[in-house]
């Protein structure tokens, strides 16, 4: 099996990206991957920042393991957006497919195999736009055969994709009046929040390419895979992360099992089961429960 260059986006924590390379190294696929480390440049004016900054790039340069390790070190900051966007195009264009993993994820021990295979499975079908690592808590049917199931909005801790996927992007969206009229149908498709997201990018309140990227693929009415146990954990809730607060809705089961032998649906359509309760995380009542826990727990 083919193993897929690795990107990892850092900025200034130093703890998270290290435990973030040491999961990756637990996966045996590791030696077999070129990585690809961005760092993001300092702000200016935030004291301390740029020492923090430079700690990363020592360590950075410090890392064995994989087949090959190739970092960039931008020296003004990008932010994530810019940077994620970047450094995806360059590396993707090079190899054709890429998984993406930003310094505040932990993965699992099978977190590389799921997502090559899912690669190499879904690389000439077309509907499949994504391959996504994280999924939140769900219960599976016990007649469900596979290790994976399908879904419309996709996540961005932990993901992959192909070339001629990441190419359809549409990263400026200029025609803004047509894309307004699509809201409702933007929000059945992905939850209750998307369009609120991308207008809050539209007028300079935050700098999601996730969201950017989710408008593209509902455009073109396509799924994301997702594992039935996340081989992914956010350890990003300190506080601290650039789009993370102290609390989140978003909890998972954690793989932390070493099974590699995943059974695949070759059949790329939507059970409804599923997808009912990976979608009630995007809902009107769970996203306020959200946000009044995010102000106790601030």
């Amino acid at each position: 099996m083919y193993a897929s260059p690795i990107i990892v986006f850092a900025f200034n924590r130093l703890a998270p990206l290290k435990a973030c390379i040491s999961s990756l190294l637990s996966n045996t696929e590791a030696k077999e991957s070129d990585l690809f480390v961005f760092v993001d440049g300092a702000r200016p004016n935030r004291n301390g920042e740029t020492e923090k900054v430079k700690a990363v790039h020592k360590y950075i340069k410090t890392i064995t393991g994989f087949k090959s390790l190739c970092f960039h070190f931008s020296e003004t900051n990008k932010g994530l957006s810019a940077s994620v966007i970047s450094g995806v195009s360059e590396v993707i264009s090079q190899y054709g497919k890429a998984i993406v993993v930003e310094d505040d994820l932990v993965v699992g021990k099978n977190f590389l195999s799921f997502m090559n295979q899912s690669l190499e499975k879904y690389e000439n079908n077309e509907k499949v736009f994504s391959v996504c690592g994280y999924t939140n808590a769900i219960k599976v049917q016990n007649d469900y055969p596979y290790d994976s199931y399908f879904c419309t909005r996709s996540s961005s801790w932990g993901w992959a994709t192909w070339k001629d996927r990441w190419d359809t992007a549409d990263w400026e969206l200029d025609n803004w009046d047509e894309i307004k009229k699509t809201k409702k149908q933007f929000n059945q498709w992905g939850g209750s929040d998307c369009f609120k997201m991308l207008s809050d990018w539209k007028n300079g309140r935050n700098q999601s390419w996730a969201i950017r990227f989710c408008y593209s693929q509902f455009v073109q009415d396509k799924l994301s895979v997702f594992p039935t146990i996340s081989k992914v954990k956010n350890d990003g809730f300190d506080g601290e992360g650039t789009n993370c607060k102290k609390w989140s809705r978003f909890k998972c089961h954690f793989d932390n099992s070493e099974n590699k032998e995943f059974v695949w649906d070759s059949d790329v359509q939507i059970n409804p089961y599923l997808y009912n309760q990976a979608m009630r995380y995007n809902s009107i009542l769970l996203r306020l429960w959200s946000r009044m826990m995010y102000l106790l727990k601030k």
